[in-house]
């Protein structure tokens, strides 16, 4: 093999090299910004859930106040009713 040969056989594989380390390098930082599209989708993910949860708990409160206020008005009547039979 002569010193051309070489040399250009060192030439295309330093190309080569170039070419790989370019694409690995550019793999890394596309990752990087997968990754921080990830945690930015999981953060929206628990607030979802969150608020589904409080959405979910509201009704009970809702049932809470209108079984109270259920109580409040035959309370009220029985009430008026023992203070009318006086």
């Amino acid at each position: 093999m002569t010193l051309e040969e070489m040399e250009h056989r060192i030439e295309k594989a330093e190309a080569d090299i170039r070419k790989l380390y370019s694409r690995t390098n550019k793999f890394g930082e596309e990752m990087a910004v997968v990754t921080t599209k990830l945690d930015n989708i999981l953060i929206t993910l628990g607030e979802l859930k969150e608020s589904v949860g409080k959405l979910n708990a509201r009704p009970v409160k809702l049932w809470d106040k209108i079984l109270l206020g259920f109580a409040g008005a035959i309370a009220a009547a029985v009430a008026t009713a023992l203070i009318a039979n006086l």
